[in-house]
């Protein structure tokens, strides 16, 4: 195989992957969801606590439905929050070091396997946090932008490839 035949299939190769969604970066991870039945208030309840069971006052609980934050509370000094006036649908919860999806029951609506109320139990405990890195922030858009991560980097193949070509053809 001569050194245009290989060029011209690398850059066959990055067009394929600019076009072809790559599966195993799209792929989300799923989390079970869970449900929990809203209070007749709207009221969603839960506690927080550590992995000995120690109700941990004062940590932020978050929550979120298609990515954006709704509500951010802290818990009281018996690890309770409450977050008022929701209404049912599937939301996204966070709180010490953990998430869950949770699906939310109007008040008297929900199944007889619903919970009343939510808990966290925290792997483990963050005493500081700063904002997110821009590393971080960098991987998260690339998880979250799967087909134009790939398109980049598949520009960034091809179109050396395709000026050298030029280049080498302009030249004979």
């Amino acid at each position: 195989m001569n050194i245009k035949s290989f060029r011209a299939a690398a850059l066959g190769l990055a067009c394929a992957g600019m076009l072809l969604q790559p599966v195993a970066l799209a792929a989300p991870q799923s989390l079970p969801v869970m449900d929990v039945a809203l209070q007749d208030n709207g009221s969603l309840v839960g506690q927080v606590t550590s992995d000995q069971g120690q109700p941990l006052a004062g940590t932020p609980v978050l929550i979120m439905q298609r990515g954006k934050e709704i509500a951010r509370v802290s818990t009281d000094q018996h690890g309770a929050f409450a977050v008022q006036n929701l209404h049912g649908g599937v939301y996204q919860v966070a709180s010490a070091g953990q998430q869950g999806v949770f699906r939310l029951w109007a008040p008297h609506t929900a199944p007889p396997i619903a919970h009343q109320e939510l808990a966290f139990q925290a792997d483990r405990v963050v005493r500081a946090q700063g904002g997110a890195s821009t590393f971080s922030k960098f991987t998260g858009w690339v998880k979250n932008h799967p087909l134009m991560t790939g398109g980049i980097i598949a520009a960034a193949i091809a179109i050396p490839l395709a000026i050298d070509e030029v280049d080498d053809d302009s030249s004979s």
